[in-house]
């Protein structure tokens, strides 16, 4: 499926693992959140480094480290803080410092990941959440910071790895416009009745 704003609950998630999103010419089986996650990472010569993740999806991670990068094609273990061990191969370099590593572990690990990020997606956007689904009650607060630099509370309608849906009293921000909403940003996707969604996006500093 290509549709940006697609939403997807935890209950669903796992049988929604196949769903595609374009993005330009990119094409990735998995959508990746901009999730931003401390550990190590462990290269086929057995040397550790510190790394952080630019952003994850339950397929892949985009890796930045400030050490030597692995070759393309090597096997790399990372420990991430709150995931766990987790291992795959690098499939290319995006930079300096980055490479994007394709997971090789089974689909019930990937299905764990998927609950997993979701958790951690939740402590990003502000969500407190006891259990292991998002409540759709209408009682997700979460603050929401536009580019002007005004704030204001909003309502957490729907979210998932790629996106959420937020109501506010405030009137909507212009599409496209970015927007923080608790610890993650994006781009407004689309207006809805008494609100809007947004599509995450990692915002580059500077």
């Amino acid at each position: 499926m290509t549709r940006a704003a697609q939403k997807l609950d935890l209950e669903a998630a796992a049988s929604k693992l196949t769903s595609s999103r374009i993005r330009g010419r990119e094409r990735r089986r998995f959508y990746r959140a901009p999730l931003v996650i401390g550990g190590r990472m462990l290269d086929a010569a057995g040397a550790e480094s510190d790394c952080r993740t630019a952003d994850i999806s339950p397929g892949d991670v985009r890796i930045a480290t400030a050490t030597r990068q692995p070759a393309v094609g090597e096997r790399v273990v990372l420990y991430l803080e709150g995931l766990g061990r987790v291992s795959g191969r690098v499939a290319r370099r995006c930079g300096e410092g980055e490479v994007a590593i394709i997971f090789d572990f089974s689909a019930h690990k990937r299905e764990k990941l998927v609950e997993q990020l979701t958790l951690a997606l939740n402590k990003d956007l502000g969500v407190d959440v006891p259990g292991p689904t998002v409540s759709r009650s209408g009682a997700n607060a979460a603050r929401i910071e536009f580019e002007t630099g005004e704030s204001c509370e909003g309502e957490i309608l729907d979210f998932s790895l790629a996106g959420v849906t937020l109501r506010t009293r405030k009137p909507p921000p212009l599409l496209g416009s970015w927007v923080r909403v608790g610890g993650v940003y994006g781009r407004v996707a689309r207006l809805i009745e008494g609100g809007f969604a947004v599509d995450f996006e990692p915002r580059k500093q500077g």
